[in-house]
């Protein structure tokens, strides 16, 4: 296949959209001359490098949409669904496999069509499913390469492409942590107060702590820390994290930004399996408690994990 026309589909989350960029990645390595397009929510539009890695977007306001119905929203809907009909692609790859992502890759009618999974009835009726899937025995990064593989193109090691971020709070000489508190679930969620307990303790050892979250998450109280919840963009967080040296998370898409901007993370997990969904990498350290609540990891055991990450990091600077 020379210089393929590509339709990715990864809606959401933002986690799950981080781990789908290194098959467009793969894609933009084999083929050069392709012309990617990839369909995705516009919550998640941010995470996608629209200078090098994609030719287009297909945006998806599925929370307005939501919102507002009416005959407005409905045509906006059906000019999504059916806009990408006249594309005449060689390849579509659903890697979200709900039902609202196989009916967006049946109406765009590429030349061949794979999915990676099928979470209900109708996706597993609309598009051919990869071989072997769901492959619950992989990391998802590495499932999503191998129904690459499937579909016909070659991909080595996971590398990824992600936009350049512009770090919006200026650097000291201090080592900077970055510690998400959000999580996309309430079962997901690490409590604010080991977050204050381990800003506090990482300022005393000469740490520098940037507060990170989104509108409506908690916001620490922890004097001296830069705090940024609630108050940027996702871009801007991104950059944020990629100016960090360590980052620290619950079980959240920050996480897997951290991973991908090379950065180190630690992240606590709770009920999700952290062998498929963890950040990628050697890099990426995961603390989960025996009871899957994230509540029940102690702030000491994150304290740990962060200064051995920190020193590993000082290690290999010097």
């Amino acid at each position: 296949m020379s210089a393929p026309r590509v339709l990715l589909i990864r809606f959401s989350a933002i986690g799950d959209c981080v781990m789908a960029v290194p098959v467009a990645s793969a894609i933009r390595a084999k083929h050069p001359g392709a012309e990617i397009v990839w369909a995705i929510e516009d919550r998640c539009l941010d995470v996608v490098d629209q200078n090098r890695l994609v030719d287009r977007v297909h945006v998806s306001s599925r929370k307005r949409w939501k919102q507002s119905p009416g005959p407005k929203v409905w045509r906006e809907q059906l000019t999504f669904y059916l806009g990408l009909r006249r594309e005449r692609f060689d390849l579509g790859l659903d890697l979200q496999g709900h039902s609202k992502t196989a009916l967006l890759l049946r109406l765009a009618q590429p030349a061949r069509r794979l999915a990676a999974d099928a979470t209900d009835a109708l996706a597993r009726k609309l598009n051919p499913l990869a071989a072997g899937a769901p492959r619950l025995d992989l990391h998802v990064v590495d499932w999503n390469l191998e129904v690459l593989r499937q579909a016909g193109i070659e991909a080595n090691a996971p590398a990824w492409t992600m936009p350049d971020a512009r770090n919006p709070a200026p650097r000291t000489s201090a080592p900077r942590v970055a510690i998400s508190v959000g999580a996309g679930a309430p079962d997901k969620l690490v409590p604010v107060a080991h977050w204050e307990e381990v800003a506090r303790q990482l300022q005393a050892e000469g740490a520098e702590v940037v507060f990170l979250g989104g509108p409506g998450d908690p916001v620490p109280t922890c004097p001296g820390a830069i705090q940024l919840v609630g108050k940027i963009s996702l871009r801007e967080s991104m950059g944020a994290i990629a100016a960090s040296d360590l980052h620290l998370s619950a079980d959240t898409g920050n996480g897997h930004i951290a991973a991908a901007y090379g950065v180190p993370t630690v992240s606590v997990f709770g009920p999700m399996d952290p062998s498929r969904f963890r950040p990628y990498g050697p890099l990426a350290r995961v603390l989960r408690d025996p009871s899957c609540r994230p509540e029940a990891v102690p702030p000491t055991q994150i304290l740990e994990a962060a200064r051995a990450c920190l020193s590993a990091r000082r290690t290999t600077v010097a």
